[in-house]
């Protein structure tokens, strides 16, 4: 940036569409970011970048907030760039050199971590042809819990940019900062020494810049400042004045005379840089130290910048924020005997944790947001987890309530019985060895079509198992139908004299004639289809058979009601979602714990899946262990028998 510009409120000054030496673009950077714009705030300014060749560039910053279920969430820090360039490419690699120092500055005015900001999309901003240049990085959003962070005032950060722009030694200043920036970044429990690391070279930087503000403001000249401390500046045997007198103006003006911060931070660096003391050593001194420096650096950028008295002290009071160390940690105790506690396949008993956002409440620029803790519980089936308590740790700021977590933002559950579990996972490589061993076989036009139709029906089963997975059991009724009406076409295919895959050719035929076609479409289709089912010889059925007298659809009458129910919204299904909480009031709970229901709609996707791999496995002649298949399935059904026998509502 020009040190002799400063930002403009117009948003597109000197800004111009195409020409002949190129046009204008728009290159977008995002930064993860704990320094927040609000909802309706931002920045913007125009700026001229001469020392890159660039002509006025209109630059905008604000925080991408994100609406969840009408919760207003902050998201990462955007800097949009708009300017002129000869290619898109050049608008790459210069504009974000206008917009990173953007990204420090506000970093710098809230005092807390902001990521690296890196280049998101970019286009050529006008089409003068019909066609535009455009790029983009495939970068996730940022979702889940909202890290800490704090708002700050944009007064400030225009404040502290003009300043910047306007005062003569920038480019030190501007160095400091970026390692302001990474001390930042470092700031954490654990991180103390690296951040004082990037702290000490940031004061380094800023030595010669307060000198020269010093020689300025007194009017006495360098040699003068040096014997005002105490330094010789004469003697040839004693050439190094000058590093001496930068040294003292660090302790006493940068460091404000605090002798023992300045010495333990000295230690630290030295100790750092030059491999003479172990790290723990350096931790030492760099965590007794840190946050004081920290401050000294801060107000000597401030005091540099010559800003207006009252944001100065504004900006001088607002401590660096530790976003990064906040953990949470539960206690309490693992229940029942068993010889390893852990789950099957796991090497440890343990919880599954997430945590989402329950509640954001809005006072003025603040923001408190208000998370819902889910923890799973994986151990062997015969050990349980009592929770006693929750506990957060971290760096608490000057004045901060310790965090606290209440009962109401806790949620405690189990995975889906082990023994439904153990079926579910069961089912697939079952499923994949089967299909494999099939592998070199040809298909006619009927048997391919049958083959697809068992794929929709592994679909099914897979839908099924990920909603169980999810605590959504209701909701997988409607996909155990379509499970159970595919196994009870393969069921009516695979029996004695029954119509092979001339079923399947009537599946097709049917839904040829549902999809609402041209009439001459449809019967040119079905013709074809005819004409090559009779070519090789198979036998197409007039008509499909009711899938309800099937076996397989029989023997889960009770879960194709339900189904029946899930797939028409009907309120036949609302109550399996609803917990009493007493005589007076009632609960909707969209996700459910494990309980007989999630076992009596997984077992019966069981029953379905493997029934269907039986039936197929005859008609394709795949290879299956037959016996796993059907003690998989006995297991299955007594699982299933059992949970309808009890209760497959919400508990009180």
């Amino acid at each position: 940036m020009s040190t002799n510009d400063q930002p403009q409120a117009s948003p597109t000054s000197g800004l111009s569409t195409s020409d002949a030496d190129g046009s204008d673009y728009t290159v977008v950077l995002q930064a993860t970011s704990s320094a927040r714009f609000l909802p309706e705030g931002g920045w913007e300014l125009s700026v001229h970048a001469p020392e890159i060749d660039l002509r006025p560039l209109r630059i905008r910053a604000f925080t991408r907030w994100v609406d969840d279920q009408s919760k207003p969430l902050p998201r990462e820090l955007v800097v949009e760039v708009r300017g002129h360039a000869s290619s898109l490419d050049e608008a790459v690699a210069k504009f974000p050199n206008v917009a990173r120092p953007i990204a420090n500055m506000v970093g710098f005015v809230a005092n807390v971590r902001v990521g690296p900001a890196g280049v998101v999309l970019a286009y050529e901003t006008f089409a003068s042809s019909g066609e535009r240049d455009y790029l983009q990085v495939f970068i996730a959003d940022e979702r889940g819990p909202v890290p800490p962070g704090r708002s700050f005032e944009v007064q400030h950060l225009e404040a502290v940019c003009v300043a910047f722009m306007g005062v003569a030694d920038n480019e030190r200043i501007g160095r400091a900062l970026r390692h302001y920036e990474l001390a930042l970044r470092e700031w954490c429990i654990g991180g103390e020494w690296l951040a004082l690391n990037y702290l000490w070279i940031a004061a380094e930087n800023l030595t010669k810049a307060v000198i020269r503000k010093i020689i300025a403001r007194t009017d006495v000249s360098e040699e003068s400042l040096a014997r005002e401390h105490g330094l010789v500046t004469d003697d040839p045997n004693r050439p190094r004045w000058r590093d001496l007198l930068g040294a003292r103006i660090r302790a006493s003006v940068i460091f404000q005379g605090d002798a023992s911060t300045y010495q333990a931070a000295k230690t630290a660096s030295d100790g750092l840089e030059h491999g003479i003391l172990e790290l723990n050593a350096v931790a030492k001194h760099a965590i007794a130290c840190a946050d004081k420096t920290f401050k000294y650096v801060r107000r000597a950028i401030v005091d540099l910048l010559d800003l207006p008295e009252g944001i100065a002290e504004k900006l001088n009071d607002v401590a660096p924020m530790d976003v990064q160390s906040l953990r949470k940690v539960v206690r309490g105790r693992l229940t029942g005997v068993a010889e390893d506690p852990a789950e099957e396949g796991e090497r440890y008993p343990r919880l599954v944790w997430s945590s989402g956002v329950d509640s954001v409440v809005r006072e003025g620029s603040a923001f408190m947001i208000m998370h819902r803790e889910r923890m799973t519980v994986r151990t062997h089936p015969e050990i349980g987890f009592r929770l006693e308590r929750l506990g957060v740790h971290g760096r608490l700021e000057s004045g901060q309530a310790p965090v606290q977590i209440s009962d109401e933002e806790i949620v405690v559950e189990r995975e889906p019985a082990s023994s439904l579990k153990k079926l579910l996972d069961a089912v697939v490589p079952i499923v994949d060895s089967a299909v494999e061993s099939g592998g070199e076989r040809s298909h006619t036009q009927a048997s391919l079509f049958a083959f697809n139709l068992f794929g929709q029906g592994m679909s099914c089963f897979q839908a099924v198992q990920q909603l169980i997975t999810s605590f959504l059991p209701v909701e997988a009724f409607a996909n155990l139908q379509g499970l159970v009406l595919v196994a009870a076409r393969f069921e009516q295919m695979a029996t004695s004299g029954g119509p092979r895959f001339g079923l399947a050719v009537r599946e097709a035929l049917e839904a040829i004639s549902g999809f609402g076609a041209d009439a001459e479409y449809v019967a040119n289709r079905q013709s074809e289809l005819l004409a090559t089912a009779d070519a090789q010889n198979v036998v197409v059925p007039s008509r499909l058979a009711d899938p309800k007298d099937s076996l397989i659809y029989r023997s889960l009458d009770l879960e194709m009601s339900f189904a029946k129910w899930a797939a028409s919204g009907a309120y036949g299904t609302a109550g399996l979602h609803v917990r009493r909480v007493d005589s007076q009031k009632a609960g909707f709970h969209t996700k459910l714990s494990p309980g007989p229901l999630t076992d009596l709609v997984g077992s019966a996707a069981v029953i379905a899946m493997l029934t269907l791999l039986g039936h197929a496995s005859s008609l394709f002649g795949w290879r299956v262990d037959r016996d796993r298949l059907s003690r998989l399935v006995s297991q299955a059904r007594e699982l299933n028998e059992s949970a309808a026998q009890l209760d497959l509502y919400p508990p009180d």
